[in-house]
């Protein structure tokens, strides 16, 4: 077998094979460049990280409302609803610089419920959410139990980030100013 190219490229014309096989490495060549031309490495330095949770779960069980003597009274109402729970307190998460063109959603989901509340995050940096969450009581949750708690960063429909935590469910209360 002759190893000598320069022989080869001078071989015209070349064959059908040869013609099909150069077709086929230069197809093959175009369409690796057309497919993986464009993907860089867009992999940030730094990861969008939960940095800190603070939340209180209240039940209230209690559906008494006040007693106005049958006057139409306007009353206002704090605290936790009767026969509803609320889930209040903070969720700080650090996003570094890299992140700051996309969108990040936080999600909060309490396990035995399977409820969850979805809230945005705006800037960068170290950026609390505030969490205010009132949700029908159905019975799966007592007071005095613990519930775990997720919390997910998800950016462009993706986890980013989470931190899941036990909860101790404490009795809420409601009071009126009439």
């Amino acid at each position: 077998m002759d190893l000598n190219i320069l022989s080869w490229l001078l071989n015209w014309p070349p064959s059908r094979r040869m013609i099909a096989v150069f077709l086929v490495i230069i197809v093959a060549s175009i369409g690796t460049i057309a497919v993986l031309g464009g993907v860089t490495d867009t992999q940030p330095d730094e990861n969008i990280t939960v940095s800190d949770v603070d939340l209180s779960i209240r039940l209230n069980d209690d559906t008494e409302y006040p007693d106005t003597n049958g006057a139409v009274e306007t009353c206002l109402g704090s605290g936790t609803p009767g026969d509803h729970l609320s889930v209040l307190g903070e969720i700080t998460v650090s996003i570094p610089a890299a992140h700051s063109d996309d969108t990040q959603a936080v999600v909060l989901q309490l396990n035995q419920t399977k409820n969850r509340t979805v809230g945005t995050i705006e800037g960068q940096g170290s950026v609390t959410n505030n969490v205010f969450w009132v949700l029908e009581d159905d019975e799966t949750l007592s007071v005095g139990n613990t519930t775990t708690v997720e919390v997910h960063v998800r950016e462009q429909g993706a986890s980013v980030a989470s931190r899941t935590l036990s909860v101790p469910v404490k009795n809420g209360s409601r009071s009126y100013d009439c």
